[in-house]
């Protein structure tokens, strides 16, 4: 794995000889990363609720990587990082789409139930825990489909 050099990299990608095996860590390492700078405080009252939901972001990041990879046909897979970026492209959209109006809806019932407050707690960590397991689901059940 090339953490700074590219031509090497740049070369195997060219003579097409760069397996989807050996790119599976590049994706794992780019969604981990991503989804890590949810754990980079962006209020003063970033608390607990918010480092175990940052947390969990990664690892359901890294182990949706996984799942798409092992949906994919693990070491016999063609294509993944394409499929997950085309795919997961399409997910996203549709996820925004319901996940919305959903959203809202559990918002509106937390503040009618009194579970909701100015920091994160656990109502919004279920909600976002929730939703991501569902995306991360999706992109996998789509990817096992091109197979």
């Amino acid at each position: 794995m090339y953490f700074i050099r590219y031509q090497p990299l740049k070369e195997q990608l060219k003579a097409r000889t760069f397996s989807d095996r050996e790119a599976v860590p590049y994706l794992i390492l780019y969604a981990g990363m991503a989804a890590f700078v949810y754990l980079i405080p962006s209020t003063e009252k970033f608390n607990l609720w918010d480092w175990i939901g940052g947390g969990l972001s990664v690892s359901m990041a890294v182990g949706g990587v996984i799942y798409a990879y092992i949906q994919n046909g693990g070491k016999q897979g063609f294509d993944l990082i394409q499929k997950y970026v085309v795919i997961g492209w399409v997910v996203v959209v549709r996820c925004i789409l319901v996940f919305i109006p959903i959203g809202i809806a559990l918002y509106f019932l937390g503040e009618v139930m009194g579970v909701m407050t100015d920091e994160t707690g656990w109502f919004d960590f279920s909600v976002m825990a929730a939703f991501e397991a569902v995306f991360y689901q999706r992109i996998g059940r789509h990817i096992k489909d091109t197979r």
